[in-house]
This record gives C-alpha cells, structure tokens and sequence, in this order.
C-alpha cells in the first residue's frame, strides 16, 4: 500500500466519528458552533458526489464508494465543510425530471451522502440550483417554464415558484438513511441560493450591458425573494448568495472588478454589497478563478482586500467559497509551478485574517471528485486540470497545514449563548495529529 494510504488509514482510525449535534450560527464577523467557539475552516468543493454515490461514476477506492473514501480522507486531512450540489451534474442524474417530480436514485445518493458525512463529523454547504446549464439549473427552470432565455428565469413569476417549491421540497425532505430531517440536519452547514447567480455576457450589445442597473435590480429583487422564503422554511441553516463577488456598476469599488476597463464584471448584475448586506443574507461569499478572468497573485491579494474591505461595514463574515487554479498536467513540478502560487496567496490571506481576528473565516478550493484516481478514470481529460490530489504538493504543503491551524482559531464568540445538544459535536476531528506526509 502506497505510504499516503498507509498514513491516511492510520488518521482515519484516530478519528473521533461525532455527529455536528448543532447548528454552525454567525454572530457579528464570527461563525460560532454549538459551544459559542469560533468556527474556522479550509473547506472543498466537489464535483460528481452524487454520481459517484449513485455508482453512476467511478469504482470502488480501497473495498469503498469513492465517496465513502472522499469523506474518510477529508476528515483526516481537518477538510471539515465541503461544498456540493444538491443535485447531480450530468444529464442522467437530475434530481428532479420535472417540476415537483423528483429522481429517487439522486435523492438517495443525497441522503447517503449526508448520513455518510454526519457520521465523519463533517458538513456540507448545500448549492440549491446551477448557473451554467445541467440538471436543477436556471436553464432548465427557464425551458420548463417556456422562456425565451435562461436570463429571464430571474423575472419569471412561474420560474421564480419552481425553484421555491423545491425549496420547500427539500428542507421538508426525511433522509431515508437517518431519519433525519434536513432542516433539522446539523450536518447541512447552510445553503447556496445558486452556484454563480448572474446574467450572461455575450458582448456589450447584451441588454444587461447597456442597462446594467436594470438587471441588477432583478437580481436582487430575486436574491431578496429567494432568501426569504428558504428562511422561513428553514429557519435553522445559514444562507449565503453563491455567487463570485462582482462589484456593481454604481459601486465605488467597481474597479476592482476583474478587467475592469471591458464592465463585463458589472454587466452579470452582480453587486457584492447589495446581494449580500440584506438580512436573509448570513453571510458573504466570493469565488476566484484566475484562469477564467486572465488575473495573476497581486490581483488576488487585492481582490480578497476589497471584499474584506466591504464585509467589514456589513459586520458579517465572508469566505472564500470558491477558488481554483488549473494545471497543464499532474506532474509534480508542473503542480508546483502552475497551481501552488495561487493557492499559497489564498490561504495566506486566510491565515493573516484569522491572526488577525478579521473578517476572513475560510477558504474552499476547487475541486475534489471522488471518481477521478488516474488516467483512466471516466472524465479525466475534461477536468483532472481542476482536481487537487491528496498526495500533491499543493495539499500536503499548503492545504492541510492551513485546515490544521484553522482549527486553533477557535476564540469564545461575545454574544453567543451555548446551544443545547443531545451529544457533542464533532468539532476537533483528530486526538492526534495527522502523521507528517
């Protein structure tokens, strides 16, 4: 057995496999657990969870679902949130095939998948509905609903119902593996409206671009609408936006959007402050993509300022939800070079506002699919550009000695009054220390 997989199953065997017994709660600048000690984290976005549950991807990983294995090596690494889909990502796992009609297979793996993380101490941010086409998207909300685009699913009255009925759906649904429900589910750290709510830019003659406060407006007035209602479903999990931070047109600090110059930023109707300031709002999010916006470290650093600039005067918490950085192949000096730099900016960034008690609380990498293991495995030459392997330099030397220290950051919170729990939760995952890789 590779040394990793010997280390790794050692970590595992040391945990202490507690439920989260209560809800992860914000109080001012600070997410508090149930003991009203600060919650800080490194956390992970994963890609196929349902798939690979649903045995739809992947093979089994040492006698386990490649699932069952993501969780094992996630607790043991103290990768204590991970972000995922409450619904698939490929066209064949759906989680509803219609509206109001829901697949059992997907809903199944979602329950398993829970139940799976409750019993490794782990939590799970939520993601209600997709941008970028797929399964459970604005898209198709928009093609149920006969809309003439995906950019008027935020104004339809009929699309707008859509998303809330499963909403409701889903907070009221009874996990079929524990009894559980999830609006009673510590396990469930909170819910993302979307993943990257916006209007899509196609160039400088899109309506959003030429009327960007427009569109801005039905965003928000979506994100307000939304929120709302998940709260008074759900009054027990946080809920956050989703989206990647963008400043709006009218902000002053819309020059620090990326490419400034060009207003595409502006023209997906984002606007930070407004979408996340709201009461509904829990707490603020951000994504970076470097790839994808032609950005380099120093514009990082000053990405993550602004926002945290701007989350100070809502006195509330932000996270890094979402972070990345591809790869030209697995090798590990190509890993070294291309990726780590990125992911030593974000993570240091992390670390200096934890010191420093300021606003910054986690940070989320992008991504972990539990059935990429190598060259063979299905979808490795569309997205293994995106995937951080445990045994790579970037976890073993930036990611996990991040997700260990952010568990000292675990300061009284002023404010807070202890919940009552029916047994203790799952907050220091280790009684010792992983073993050095």
């Amino acid at each position: 057995m590779p040394r990793f997989q010997v280390l790794l199953a050692l970590a595992c065997a040391a945990l202490l496999l507690q439920q989260a017994s209560a809800f992860i709660r914000v109080f001012n600048t600070s997410f508090a657990d149930e003991n009203c000690r600060e919650f800080a984290w490194v956390g992970a976005n994963t890609w196929r969870m349902l798939e690979a549950q649903s045995g739809l991807v992947g093979v089994e990983i040492n006698g386990m679902n490649p699932v069952t294995n993501l969780l094992d090596q996630a607790a043991a690494l103290n990768i204590t949130v991970l972000r995922a889909f409450a619904s698939g990502t490929r066209p064949e796992l759906p989680l509803q095939t219609a509206p109001g009609v829901y697949n059992e297979v997907a809903l199944k793996a979602l329950d398993q998948m829970l139940a799976d993380a409750a019993s490794r101490g782990l939590r799970i941010l939520l993601i209600l509905a997709r941008n970028w086409g797929g399964p459970d998207s604005r898209i198709q909300y928009a093609s149920w609903n006969g809309l003439q685009g995906p950019d008027d699913f935020y104004a339809s009255p009929a699309a707008r119902q859509d998303y809330k009925d499963n909403v409701a759906f889903l907070v009221s649904h009874v996990n079929t593996v524990n009894g559980r429900v999830y609006r009673d589910d510590p396990t469930i750290f909170g819910w993302d409206l979307m993943n990257e709510p916006r209007f899509f830019f196609n160039g400088t003659s899109d309506p959003c671009a030429q009327d960007p406060k427009k569109c801005a407006d039905t965003l928000q007035s979506w994100i307000e609408e939304m929120s709302t209602y998940l709260k008074s479903q759900d009054p027990n999990h946080l809920v956050t936006v989703g989206e990647e931070g963008f400043f709006g047109s009218d902000s002053p600090q819309a020059d620090s959007n990326p490419q400034p110059s060009s207003n595409w930023a502006e023209a997906t109707a984002q606007d930070f402050v407004a979408n996340h300031q709201i009461p509904t709002i829990d707490f603020a999010g951000i994504h970076i993509w470097p790839d994808n916006w032609g950005v380099d470290t120093q514009f990082i650093q000053a990405w993550i300022q602004a926002h945290m600039d701007a989350t100070r005067g809502m006195g509330k918490p932000l996270i890094i939800e979402e972070f990345g950085k591809n790869v030209s192949s697995q090798d590990p000096a190509t890993i070294a070079k291309e990726r780590n730099p990125t992911f030593e900016t974000v993570l240091a960034a992390l670390n200096s506002s934890l010191e420093s008690g300021d606003v910054l609380k986690a940070a989320q990498y992008w991504m972990w699919d539990p059935a990429l293991v190598d060259s063979s495995s299905p979808g490795w030459a569309n997205i293994s550009q995106d995937q951080v392997f445990p045994s790579t330099s970037t976890m073993t030397d930036i990611i996990a000695p991040t997700a260990r220290g952010a568990l000292q950051y675990n300061t009284p919170v002023a404010g807070c009054t202890p919940q009552a729990t029916s047994a203790p939760a799952g907050r220091k995952l280790l009684r010792v220390p992983l073993p050095p890789y």
